[in-house]
Formats: C-alpha cells, structure tokens, sequence
C-alpha cells in the first residue's frame, strides 16, 4: 500500500487484532473482561506509576528525535496497530484461550509465545542465534511485565497504549532504517547466556510483583515486623484496639 510509510504495516496489524478479536468474541475467552476501561485501585495505580517510569525512560532516551507531523501523526498510528495486533493476539487470544485452566500458565505461555513471534526478525540472512536469544527473552519478559498491567488495571487497552509507547524508537529513532540489519556477533558463551537478565530483573520482577499484589495474597513478615505494624497502626489511630491481642498479629 506505501512502501515508504507505515500504510501496509498499519492495515497488517489492524487486521490482524480485529481477526483474533473475532475469535474471542466467537469463543466468549475469559479475556473479554479484559475489554473495559482500567479500574482506579491501589494495585492499578502502583502498576501504571511502575510502567509509567518505564514509558519514561524509553520516549526521553538520547537516541530519539521528534519527527515532523506529517511522519509523527501516521508514525504514532503506527505504532498503536502494533500494540493493538500484538496484544490482542498474545493477551487477548492466546491469554484468553489458557486462563480458564491455568492462571499461571496463561501469564507465561501467552508471554513465550508473543517472544517467539519476533523470531521473523532474524530469518534467512539476518540470522543470529544470540540476537535472536536475546530478542525472544526480552519480549517474554515485556509480556509477563504487560500482562501483569492489564490484570491489575483490568484493561487490554491500557496494555496497547503501553505496548505502543514501549516501541517508541521505531518511528522516533534518529537514523531511521527501512531493512533490519544485524550484524553478526561473537562473544562468550556464557555472556551470552546472561545478556537478558537484566530484561529479567527490570520486566519480569516488577511484572510479577504486581501480578502477587493482585493476587490478594498476604505478604508474609517476621512476627517482630508484624507486632511493630500493629502497635503503629494503633498508636497512629489507622485501626481500633482490639480486646483480643492475638487478633492484632497477622492482621496486615
């Protein structure tokens, strides 16, 4: 449709989310509640003040130029079809398709297999297996991190706006690229092994944490730690001093 701009790329993905939409609606997944405006609590809020740090660090890096309109205003269409194809395959239908069977294992498989769809970036010449390694880990770990936003905020959309902001580089880049090219690479096996941990550490954790937090699981503390919360939250008037001490421990 326009080779030089993001016409053919907007319609790929356009087609494809509504496709899978389709099909979630068809099969009435799990993941139809997902489609809402984000809920305002405590966890949805702590979530998208973690991601908005990370959107941060990502628009503001050095790298990155503002563009003219007539290539922003297209570019940023852009990059919302890539969000809206890419999370309503992963966390709307493949998320959707597990979640009624497992919880845990809709998160992780849904997050693998939206790391694996960008193995086409390194296909026939481009190939790279520790390119393509560390691609696939770092998507995995963007997806648990995004899945976890869209559970806590119980919103797909917010996940889209997300995931377009996360890929801000592509059109916003300074020396923009019309081929990927990757150049080969050598280095040590065990370095190479390690290079994503990092994406582990600053995706995968705090995706997790928000995922336990909304959960509604108790966190557990030293019996010390509790007794300590307890007589603060007492003396500070947060609750009421019960008669029965036992009931204060284990109360937070």
């Amino acid at each position: 449709m326009d080779p030089d701009g993001y016409a053919s790329g907007f319609a790929a993905f356009v087609v494809m989310g509504s496709v899978f939409y389709f099909f979630i609606k068809r099969f009435n997944l799990p993941s139809l509640s997902y489609f809402a405006l984000p809920r305002f609590a405590p966890v949805s809020l702590f979530a998208m003040l973690v991601a908005g740090t990370m959107v941060y660090s990502k628009i503001s890096q050095e790298g990155d130029e503002f563009k003219p309109w007539n290539v922003a205003i297209p570019g940023v269409l852009f990059l919302l079809s890539i969000g809206f194809g890419e999370e309503i395959v992963s966390r709307g239908f493949v998320y959707g398709v597990l979640k009624s069977r497992s919880h845990k294992a809709a998160i992780f498989i849904s997050s693998l297999f939206f790391g694996l769809m960008h193995l086409n970036l390194y296909v026939g010449s481009t190939w790279d297996p520790w390119h393509a390694y560390w691609h696939v880990n770092s998507a995995l770990c963007f997806g648990i991190f995004i899945c976890a936003v869209m559970v806590a905020t119980r919103s797909i959309w917010v996940a889209i706006v997300l995931h377009a902001l996360f890929d801000w580089g592509i059109v916003f880049e300074k020396v923009a690229t019309t081929d990927v090219k990757v150049e080969q690479i050598s280095i040590p096996f065990w370095d190479g092994i390690a290079s994503p941990l990092s994406d582990y550490f600053f995706l995968a954790l705090p995706g997790l944490v928000i995922l336990f937090i909304s959960s509604g699981r108790r966190i557990w503390l030293p019996r010390w730690l509790k007794r300590v919360l307890n007589y603060l939250a007492v003396r500070w008037k947060l609750v009421e001093e019960s008669t029965d001490k036992s009931n204060l421990v284990g109360q937070y």
